[in-house]
Formats: C-alpha cells, structure tokens, sequence
C-alpha cells in the first residue's frame, strides 16, 4: 500500500518546472553525486506549488529534506539495490507506461487540443459537393465513388463552375441548390469529419480540395469565407408562430416589442405573448448555443447584439417572429486548463486521435530512418501457410533466417525476424480474424508487420522522451530513485520494525509509561418497571450495599421488575456526565426516557491508569519503533556520506 501510495504522488503531481539556462549548475552533492540547480528546481516547484516563493528560508529547508532523501538513495546504491532484476524490471514496467502516456499526451493529445484551440477562433464558410458512399458500403461502391468525384474535379479544373458542378452531381441536395454552400462551420466538427475540418482550416479561398473522404462519402470543398468566431451565445426570445399569411402574427411580435421598448419586464412579456412553450414560461430562456444552431437569420440576429441585456428588433424567420434578448456572450476559451479540461474527454473518442497518433507513427518513422527488409520479409512469408491462420501456429524461432535483421530505427535499432515472429504469435487474434487461404497468409503477415512496425516506431520513440523532454527525464529520475528509496526505507525501518521483536519489546519497555490505560468505570444501569416512585427508591436503597445478583432476588420473586445492565466505560464516556467520579456512586432515581418505570445507576468499580502491555499497544508501538529507527538510520547515513552545498549558486536562486 505505501508503495503504491509513492507512485500514486508521483503520477498526479504536475511538472511545472521550466528548465533556464543556469540549471545544469551544480547546487549539491551527496556522496559525491551532483544535485544540479535544474533538478532542484524541479522537485521544488513541485512539492511546494504556489508556497515555492524561493526565499533563502525555504529554499534551505526543502534542501534540507532533499538531502536527507538523496542520503537514503545514496545507501541503496552502496547497497547495489539498483542491480536486482526485480526493481529494475519494475522500473521498466513504470517507465513503459509513464513513456505511452506521456507521448500520448505530449505529442498527440496537446497538439489536438492546441489545434483545436486556435482553430476555433475562426468560422468559416464552405461550399461542397458529396458523392455518397457511406464507411458500410461495399469497396466497390467506395472505388465508384472516388472515381467520380475526381472527373467531377477536372471539369471543374476544365473551367465548370463549382456552383453549377454542386447543383448538377452533388448527392447533398439540400445544399445543391444553393451551389453547395453550407454556410459557417467551427471546429470541432462531428465524428467522422476531422479531414473535412482539416481541409478547412488550411485551404486557400476558393481553391479547391483534393477529394476529401468522411463518413458519408468523397467531398469536394472550398472555401469561400472566414470571419472571427462568434463563439457561444445565452439568449431568450419570444415567439409568435406562422400560422397563415395574415398580418397578426407580426402586429402581436411589434405589440410586444413596443412594451419591451417601453420597459416592460422580458420575462413577464415572454410569458405573455411567446408561443415557444417550452421557454414562455421560463423567461424565454434557450440553452446556450454556438453557429450551425438555429436558423441562420436567428444565429445572426442573436450574434449582431453588441451588449448583455440588449433586445433585437422583430425579426422573421421559418419559424415565425422573434424577438431576441442577449443574456451572455461568451467568447472561445483563452485558458488552456480550462480548455483541455473540457474537450480533452471528447478528442480522445474523436477519429482525430487515431488519425493523429497514426501521423506520429509516420514521422517518427521518416525522422528516424526507419527501413524494412522486403528480401528478408518474403523469405519468412514464403515459409507460412494455412496453419498461422490458426491457434495451432507456433514459430520455429530458430530457424534459418529467424536473426535476420527486418526493421530498423536509427540506424543502430534493429528488430529481427524472431522478434516479429514472436509477435505474430502473440497476436492470435489479428491472425484469425482472416479466412484460412493461401491469399490471406500474406495479407495477414503484411498487416501484422505494419502492426508490428508501428508499435515498435512508439518504442523507439519513447526511448528518446528523456533526451527530447528534460521534464520527463526528471520524472524518470524520481521513478527510479522512488523505488530504490522505498526498498532501503523497507529493509532499514519498516521492514525491522514489524521482524525485530526483541529490538521492539526493548523499545517498549524502555518507553512504556507512553502507552496508557484510559481510567475507566463499570456502570450498572437499573431499571426498575413500576408507576411506584416509592418502590423503585426501595430498589435503589438496596442496590447501594448489594450486587445487582441479590436485588434481582429480592424483587423479582413474584415478577420481572428489575434488571439491570453492566458496562465498562472509558472515564469520559457522557453516560458519567452527570455522576460524581468516585466508587459506589449512584445517581438518583429519575423516570425512564420510554415513560415506563424508573432508572438510575452506579458505579461499582473504577479501573486506575496503567501501563498498557505490547500487546495492546502494538500498532502504536511499531509506529514510534519506526520513527525510532528512521532518526538512528538517519544519523549514520549522515556520518557515513558527505552533504556539500555550493552556497555561492544557492544565494543566486533566492528572488
């Protein structure tokens, strides 16, 4: 559990260390090892947040624990814990997760979320033409389509107009009659349009786009508009509907605009005059909206008022009249926090994020010089057949060729034949979702090697993290000096504390007046089931000078008058509240709570404060053992390892 509990502090505390230009200065050594002013820093902004303010007091303080944990490290080194192939492998496991993680949130999450930050300060409007061929058509269907779309693209290139192209082919006919247009959009835009939004946001107006695919099909599109974004809106309105040609539903939306002019309450209005049920009697209120909502002459009207509060003049649209009243304006978020905090859940079920990570893996394939073994490929692929289409599969991997280098990264990372065939049988899946033929087996083992080939482009990647991102290197190192941390605290303290019964009964002995009884008292309780006051006075004037046993003698013989209940209780349980703290003490008779009878109660013996056994007090006992042992452990790490701090390069960290 405590293991846990250090990783646990170590994943959710955020690097907020800037890496400048004196942090590879030396601030301290410890047994001779340096403790640069960068790694310092770090760890300092880290643990102190908003409390790290860099006055020589703090600064000197936290050097202080800091020394003292480098101490403790320094002693798992002596000891060789950084050699046993169980922590080094626990290690490695942490540093694969932290490593996918923290490339998936560097290099793929915050670029999305970068990206769509500053692509929602702009709308843009675009025209297209769709030929339908949804992501469940046949691929023949998709081979039509794409086929068509790119003669529709070379008329256009031959000199057909767009408009005239969208209206004549485009299978969206509610925009091909107005030439495609489809108005202004912002990101981010639905599932399975991320490469539409890409061509949108980078096309050049009025050029046009290369087909597009999405989930309904291949897109043509320009874009012929770009305005700042009218971000979110909050408004309220009042509605009178269409209901025939005639004048009255304009003379009531201009009666009920001349009220508002006149000072009349919105929402008193709204609930009078607005046929919109669902928001008359709520002032008006709509939720909260951005463009792409409502009907375009509504967005507009709603997007021109200037100030909170403002109300629009009548405005008509499909719907009917309207009268607008601007509530709040809210612009696209600047807060970066704020911003992740928000769309950061959805991104990561978008398409983008596949698309994005698929990216990645391209360029850190281009940058590293990846290269593959086609000779070597085949040659393997030549030796499989329908078997590695089934569980029954299981490679020779030594087998000639199985060394053979297939896939490599840098020019000094290499991954061979066996390394992938040892893939391949781990992904039994991917290997039978495929039909048994003789066509599939390389089909399989070609996508299989993409699988591989990608996964192993992460791996290489996440090698270079340390060298790429100092903060992440940072991180590793608190990893790695974490367990070897916990692993000499185990074996010097907690470990002794629980195993060293003899060191631990000594301990207890010697400080054994800590550990304390309460004083506490034995209470019988008395109830005594009559209406006669006189008679349960007679019981407790016997209860004074005999046990509980020979009152129940007395006065029980012909029914269950009296009963009693013993406890024992600490000194300051409320049940002696009210009672004098001495022996053979008894409270007066008084009506029980219930209305039946008579209660009253006495104390009947008191137990005395004393030394409590090791037994009783173990887990106190051990706790203090442990704290014992740390400040012993402590004082020898500190006679055996030298602290030197360079006092010069400290005082320049003070601000």
């Amino acid at each position: 559990m405590m293991k846990k509990l250090l990783y646990a502090l170590l994943l959710s505390l955020p690097s907020i260390f800037a890496f400048g230009q004196a942090d590879d200065e030396v601030l301290m050594k410890v047994d001779n090892r340096p403790v640069t002013v960068g790694e310092f820093r770090y760890i300092y902004e880290k643990n102190n947040g908003k409390e790290a303010n860099y006055s020589e007091k703090s600064i000197r303080e936290y050097l202080d624990l800091y020394s003292r944990f480098k101490l403790k490290v320094a002693r798992a080194r002596t000891l060789k814990l950084d050699t046993i192939q169980s922590l080094n492998d626990e290690l490695n496991g942490y540093k694969r997760q932290l490593a996918n993680s923290y490339l998936t949130d560097r290099e793929i999450m915050d670029h999305l979320l970068k990206q769509l930050q500053e692509r929602q300060k702009e709308d843009v409007q675009f025209s297209h033409i769709l030929i339908s061929a949804p992501d469940k058509a046949a691929d023949s269907v998709k081979q039509a389509a794409l086929a068509r779309i790119q003669t529709i693209k070379k008329e256009i290139e031959m000199g057909k107009a767009f408009e005239a192209a969208a209206k004549e082919y485009s299978d969206d006919k509610g925009t091909a009659v107005n030439g495609g247009d489809l108005g202004y959009f912002t990101a981010m835009l639905p599932e399975g349009f991320y490469e539409v939004e890409n061509a949108l946001y980078s096309l050049p107006f009025n050029k046009i786009s290369e087909p597009i695919k999405s989930k309904l099909g291949y897109h043509l599109i320009k874009v012929v508009g770009k305005r700042p974004s009218r971000g979110i809106i909050s408004v309220a309105h009042i509605l009178i509907k269409n209901i025939d040609k005639s004048d009255e539903p304009k003379m009531k939306i201009e009666d009920a605009h001349k009220q508002l002019m006149a000072g009349a309450d919105f929402g008193k209005i709204a609930a009078q005059f607005s046929e919109d049920k669902q928001t008359a009697q709520n002032g008006g209120y709509l939720p909260a909206f951005g463009i792409n909502t409502y009907d375009t002459v509504f967005e507009d009207a709603a997007f021109a008022l200037k100030a909170d509060g403002e109300i629009s003049k009548p405005i008509h649209t499909k719907a009917g009249w309207h009268i607008i009243k601007r509530v709040k304006k809210m612009d696209a978020k600047e807060d970066f926090v704020s911003f992740k905090k928000m769309y950061e859940p959805r991104i990561k079920k978008d398409e983008r994020f596949n698309i994005a990570k698929k990216r990645l893996v391209e360029d850190i394939k281009k940058a590293s010089g990846y290269s593959q073994n086609e000779a070597v490929f085949n040659k393997f692929a030549s030796t499989l057949n329908e078997e590695f289409l089934s569980f029954k599969w299981t490679p020779d991997l030594n087998a000639d060729g199985m060394r053979d280098k297939l896939i490599s990264f840098g020019g000094d990372t290499h991954h061979t034949v066996a390394d992938f065939a040892s893939f391949c049988k781990k992904n039994t899946k991917s290997r039978l979702k495929y039909d048994k033929n003789a066509t599939a087996v390389k089909e399989v083992a070609t996508a299989l090697l993409m699988e591989f080939s990608d996964e192993k482009a992460i791996d290489y990647e996440q090698k270079l993290l340390e060298v790429k991102y100092p903060d992440f290197k940072a991180l590793m190192r608190e990893y790695e000096e974490g367990i070897l941390l916990f692993e000499a605290t185990k074996r010097a303290v907690w470990d002794r504390a629980n195993q060293d019964t003899v060191g631990l009964a000594a301990y207890h002995h010697k400080y054994q007046d800590n550990y304390k009884t309460e004083e506490k008292g034995s209470l019988v309780t008395y109830t005594v089931k009559t209406t006669d006051a006189k008679e349960a006075e007679k019981v407790a004037k016997m209860a004074m000078k005999k046990d509980p046993q020979e009152v129940l003698k007395k006065f029980n013989k012909n029914s269950q008058m009296v009963s009693f209940v013993e406890e024992t209780l600490e000194k300051q349980n409320p049940r002696f509240a009210n009672m004098t703290w001495q022996l053979n003490y008894q409270s007066p008779v008084v009506k029980a709570e219930s209305g039946e009878g008579f209660i009253f109660s006495r104390i009947s013996q008191i137990q005395p404060v004393r030394n409590k056994t090791l037994k009783e007090a173990r887990g106190y006992v051990v706790a203090d053992y442990q704290d014992y042992l740390e400040k012993e452990w402590m004082k020898e790490l500190m006679a055996a390892y030298k602290i030197e701090v360079i006092d010069v390069v400290l005082k320049k960290m003070v601000k």
